[in-house]
């Protein structure tokens, strides 16, 4: 394995380097870059398998290493190292871009040296540009998830509600599409929790308060979508539900 390592930050270079090394030593460290030019010159050098890139960059972002290449060039994975935020965890979750949080945990680098050894994918120059897209706003637009065959994009306003299935997640949309996603609910209420067009309305289910038509008492309460559909919601739930949709 070739890696290519762009941190500004001379000290966490060597480090990462180390701790690669440790973990294996067969892995090669072709180049440590410390800005985004000299990372792209070298990628273009030594054709690495695997590129760890801090997002903050003087000068350019990690972000914009993509814009420097054309599609047939981008035979490489990347692995992105970040500064821990709640706002940018949620943004590389939603954008299924692979990351690890600074300082870097040695566990965690192992899980992704691990999970790159059996997938060896790349994220993709579109992944990417939905990551842009959801770190410069404070409501996510766009979520990537995996599906069979490779990946689908939804636009988070068109999901009308989720569904909890076991330890799988059923998305409901306007269009009459549903698709099954293989995370729980408990992950899609951790990314949805800054887009406060969701409400959790029951243990199971997750509803866009901007479908709802009507609140109505059906054996307990539930709450009708703009489809027509039914959702249960918990009566100590209706409350907060009204006010959110007043707000």
């Amino acid at each position: 394995m070739k890696v290519i390592i762009i941190e500004d930050e001379k000290k966490a270079a060597s480090l990462l380097e180390s701790m690669l090394q440790d973990i294996d030593p067969d892995i090669e460290i072709a180049d440590k870059c410390y800005d985004l030019p000299s990372g792209i010159k070298s990628i273009r050098k030594y054709q690495p398998n695997l590129v760890f890139l801090d997002i903050k960059l003087p000068t350019y972002s990690g972000l914009q290493l993509l814009d420097f290449f054309n599609e047939e060039e981008i035979d490489f994975s990347i692995i992105f190292t970040t500064a821990s935020s709640n706002h940018a965890v949620q943004a590389f979750e939603m954008s299924a871009i692979d990351y690890l949080l600074k300082p870097i945990d040695e566990d965690k680098l192992k899980a992704a040296i691990h999970k790159y050894c059996l997938q060896k994918k790349t994220n993709s120059a579109r992944n990417i540009t939905i990551l842009k897209e959801n770190l410069q706003t404070t409501e996510f637009k766009k979520i990537i998830v995996s599906v069979a065959g490779g990946f689908e994009i939804i636009t988070i306003p068109d999901i009308l509600f989720l569904k909890a299935e076991g330890s799988y997640t059923k998305l409901y949309l306007i269009n009459g599409q549903s698709i099954t996603i293989s995370k729980n609910l408990k992950y899609f209420d951790s990314v949805l929790e800054s887009n406060h067009q969701f409400f959790r309305v029951h243990r199971s289910y997750i509803a866009n308060i901007q479908t709802i038509k009507r609140i109505i008492r059906k054996d307990g309460y539930c709450i009708v979508m703009d489809d027509d559909s039914q959702v249960p919601i918990i009566p100590e739930k209706v409350e907060e539900l009204i006010q959110l949709i007043n707000q």
